[in-house]
């Protein structure tokens, strides 16, 4: 019947198993394995097509209403939009304090600081309680099941008639450690322990064992010393400076790439003041055209020809002026402020003039100077630093482990806690252990393969150490020649700018004597304008040479020093960290 009923229960768990199972595959697509996604299943699926039409609130207009439209529109500028004035020295700290990426890095340096107390925790002392409390009650044994006759003689039958009888017991057991983690790589342990039993059925009986117990062990050949002990504290600091480091990195690279849009914006700035200018001389030329015909000065061709010159910097007028607020969404990107939204106003006016000095620099001095503050180069100094600590632990690893262990303790045993804790400290009942544990390797092959990466690591840092080094020298060289070219290209174009405008004022007085067509006063005000558009791009790309120079040499051209404003990352900071959150 046992066997019968037992077969009978394992068919039942089989078939619940069973279903379990065949629901489980039947609901994977269903509610119990469904997902809440952020899209449909028909965005996922297909690509639906639009056009700009679609997003258009009014029906566009066609190309010759247009055109009609566009024809009569006024030539002058229209309402200036609300602006915003930003000099070089509020961009730096506007993105200082409210770039999004920096934001993020700036917190590293205080996670790295978390590593380094963690590290540090290795050395905390432990204290250790432990208590318990039993309370045993043995029933009786019922029923002849001790058959004496067949018993050892030498068994004491009277022991085992007691298991006849009911029994009572209570026991207490407290305990009290304390462990010192050694900077030697060893520890320290101190361990008090009580243990009472008491038995109150069918015979009372009570003992008290008080025990004190100091032991020590300390590794003398592998982790053995406070450069092997110290390894993971000392690799955590290294690592907390190349995080700082990489923030400083970070910080400059903003910056620079900052500036340089923020030069660029003043350079779309300037070119939109330009081609505004060219066409309003184009719509003065073309004024003066249509007075000197109807005054029979000049045949009507010049009119088309002067209208022509209008369309034309038209054209490009709109293009700058779409280039100028590309700009400043660039620049208001990099900012990121609440108040200079990407899309309307306010528009960044830039401030700050360029700085249109000739520097004569000492490529020595600057190659020096790099070698010295790039960031990089002070990062890769700090992993061989790390490299170094690793190899030095990674040669300890492969020692054999070899452990020295001392124990002492006291005990003793009463009918009482307080007697037993007095008789212990009488010396009378000691323990004394002195032991050494040893533990070779066969082969061992994976430390010796882990001190082998460690230093072919090292030797490549050193070799990528020297390649950085040779490529900085080379980056200040060239940032040299650049700023040098780029300040010739400066006087160059101020000459060009200079020429070009008394050949255009030649031209137009030579127009109005009869002696040149408006196409050539056109190609003299269009040289004009490439003049001034080419002394804009040659200031900007001066500017640009001196960030590029000082982002070579792991500074920041400025009259004042750039606060990056880190986390605080001192331990009383942590602590109120944690206790914030």
């Amino acid at each position: 019947v046992g066997i019968e009923m037992m077969r009978r229960a394992i068919l039942v768990l089989l078939a619940l198993a069973g279903g379990a199972s065949a629901s489980g595959c039947l609901h994977i697509g269903g509610e119990l394995g469904s997902v809440s996604l952020p899209v449909s299943d028909s965005t996922l699926s297909s690509i639906e097509a639009r056009t700009p039409s679609d997003f258009a609130p009014n029906t566009p207009p066609s190309i010759e209403n247009e055109i009609a439209l566009f024809d009569k529109r006024a030539l002058a500028e229209g309402e200036t939009p609300e602006s915003l004035d930003l000099a070089l020295d509020q961009l730096r700290a506007l993105v200082l304090s409210s770039n999004l990426d920096l934001a993020v890095q700036r917190l590293e340096p205080q996670r790295a600081q978390v590593r380094v107390s963690r590290a540090e925790a290795r050395f905390d002392a432990l204290v250790r309680v432990k208590g318990a409390f039993g309370d045993k009650d043995t029933p009786r044994l019922d029923g002849p099941l001790v058959d004496f006759d067949s018993l050892n003689p030498a068994l004491d039958e009277e022991s085992v008639k007691l298991t006849e009888l009911e029994a009572e017991k209570e026991s207490l057991d407290f305990g009290l450690g304390v462990e010192v983690p050694l900077p030697t790589g060893g520890s320290i342990k101190l361990d008090t322990m009580f243990d009472g039993d008491r038995t109150s059925d069918p015979r009372r009986f009570e003992q008290f064992v008080s025990a004190t117990r100091f032991s020590f062990s300390q590794p003398l050949l592998r982790g053995a010393g406070t450069d092997a002990s110290f390894a993971p504290i000392r690799l955590a600091r290294v690592e907390a400076r190349r995080v700082e480091a990489r923030t400083q990195l970070m910080a400059l690279g903003l910056l620079a790439r900052a500036e340089k849009a923020y030069w660029s914006l003043y350079a779309s700035r300037r070119v939109l003041d330009v081609r505004s200018e060219q066409l309003r001389l184009a719509a003065e030329n073309l004024a003066l055209v249509q007075r000197r015909v109807e005054e029979g000065l000049s045949a009507e061709v010049e009119i088309i020809r002067s209208r022509l010159g209008v369309a034309q910097r038209r054209e490009s007028l709109i293009v700058a002026e779409t280039a100028w607020r590309v700009r400043q969404r660039a620049l208001k990107a990099i900012v990121n402020r609440d108040d200079l939204p990407l899309r309307g106003a306010p528009m960044i006016d830039t401030t700050t003039e360029p700085r249109l000095v000739g520097f004569e620099c000492d490529p020595d001095t600057l190659v020096a100077e790099a070698l010295e503050n790039r960031i990089e180069l002070i990062e890769l100094e700090l992993r061989l630093v790390q490299d170094n600590i690793e190899v030095d632990f990674r040669r300890d690893q492969v020692l054999p482990l070899v452990n020295l262990d001392f124990q002492y303790g006291l005990l003793d045993r009463n009918d009482g806690f307080d007697r037993a804790w007095t008789d212990q400290w009488r010396f009378d009942h000691h323990e004394f252990k002195v032991g050494l544990e040893v533990e070779l390797p066969v082969a061992n092959q994976r430390r010796r393969a882990e001190l082998a990466e460690s230093l072919l690591r090292r030797t490549q840092r050193y070799a990528t150490r020297e390649a950085r080094r040779m490529a900085v020298r080379q980056e200040v060289l060239n940032a040299v020649d650049t700023l040098s070219q780029n300040w010739q290209r400066v006087l160059a174009a101020r000459q060009n700018v200079i020429v070009a405008g008394v050949n255009y004022d030649a031209e137009q007085r030579q127009f109005q004597e009869g002696f040149r067509t408006m196409r050539e006063v056109l190609e003299a005000l269009s040289d004009l304008g490439d003049a001034q558009l080419g002394e804009v791009r040659a200031i900007v790309d001066y500017q640009v040479a001196q960030i590029d120079l000082a982002f070579a040499t792991g500074t920041l051209f400025g009259y004042s020093r750039v606060d990056l404003d880190l986390p605080d990352s001192s331990d009383a900071a942590l602590e109120a960290a944690l206790r914030d959150e």
